[in-house]
């Protein structure tokens, strides 16, 4: 049973100079610090995600990083690294006098966490991570054509059919490319694309797409322009600048971590962020232990996922 979901007892911004940061603060003001990490990038913090916490136990910090949910302005790419997105971490918990807190996220927030443990080490007591994902090139190459092309052929096929490609390819380069077209509906075309491409590749069953009816659909009205998905633009952004990080900097730097302990909630069918990732970062981190979920994949909301992570929670 998870937990019912209450408001938030504080909520702040920190203004800087091209981002107005939002966060808020959940459940006890004397709990456990905990600092929500959401995923995207570019998702923003929801109710939802309050439902595995113990509003009686944790003090529970969710920030909305920089374009991201209420922050604004919404999809701002300017000023928007992973090291921009760790200071907005340690200033938040410097104002809120929070000496060292628990860490959960997942996918993105996932990497973020690990980034940000790995830089401010002794501020961080432990953490959960779901679907681990550690920012290289070989995960986006298996999560967006390898993957596809052998659990969702369909999908990879008829994305390629309408961005007309030649040959078998990723189809996020060109989809990427389209997101920084000057022409707005072009633009809009794409996000709507990426948002479908990636949807079908997170859920557990795949009954097929909207790839082709979204491709012909040229009715670009303003209340469809302005309802455009936030994430592809931001993880666009930081696909594209390999997320900010050294080449495979997550697994070279991973023995910072060692003394810090970690649960790893892992499905066993997500496509995006497979349990090779969490099996390869495991290994000589002799506090770090992984859970499998059988019969999920990469949604938080999949059987037994949000509930393995309230369980880790209740045990904290």
């Amino acid at each position: 049973m998870l937990y019912n979901i209450k408001k938030p007892f504080a909520t702040h911004h920190i203004q800087l100079k091209h981002h107005q940061v939002y966060y808020e603060e959940y459940g006890n003001p004397n709990g456990v610090p905990v600092l929500f990490l959401h995923g995207g990038p570019g998702s923003g913090c929801n109710s939802s995600q309050k439902s595995f916490f113990n509003h009686k136990k944790f003090r529970v910090i969710f920030i909305d990083q920089r374009g991201s949910g209420k922050s604004k302005p919404r999809a701002s790419t300017k000023d928007n690294t992973t090291q921009l997105l760790i200071m907005d971490i340690e200033k938040i918990r410097q104002l809120l006098d929070i000496p060292s807190w628990l860490i959960v996220g997942g996918s993105w927030g996932a990497t973020l966490a690990v980034a940000y443990a790995q830089k401010h080490t002794s501020r961080v007591k432990g953490m959960i991570l779901r679907s681990l994902f550690l920012g290289t090139k070989e995960e986006l190459d298996w999560a967006f054509l390898k993957a596809p092309l052998k659990f969702r052929p369909e999908l990879i096929s008829n994305m390629i059919s309408v961005l007309n490609m030649e040959k078998v390819n990723s189809p996020i380069n060109i989809l990427g490319k389209m997101l920084e077209s000057k022409d707005v509906k072009k633009r809009a075309l794409a996000s709507e694309l990426w948002l479908e491409y990636e949807g079908n590749l997170s859920t557990l069953s795949y009954e097929g797409d909207n790839i082709k009816s979204i491709f012909e659909n040229k009715n670009f009205t303003q209340k469809r322009l302005n309802s455009l998905p936030n994430t592809p633009f931001l993880e666009w952004h930081y696909i594209k600048n390999n997320f900010f990080l050294k080449k495979n900097q997550l697994i070279k730097e991973k023995k910072k971590l060692e003394n810090i302990p970690i649960s790893i909630v892992q499905s066993n069918y997500d496509l995006l962020c497979p349990p090779s990732t969490s099996f390869i970062f495991s290994q000589e981190l002799n506090k770090t232990k992984i859970h499998k979920i059988n019969r999920a994949g990469h949604y938080i909301s999949d059987p037994g996922v949000k509930e393995k992570i309230k369980e880790l929670l209740d045990d904290f």
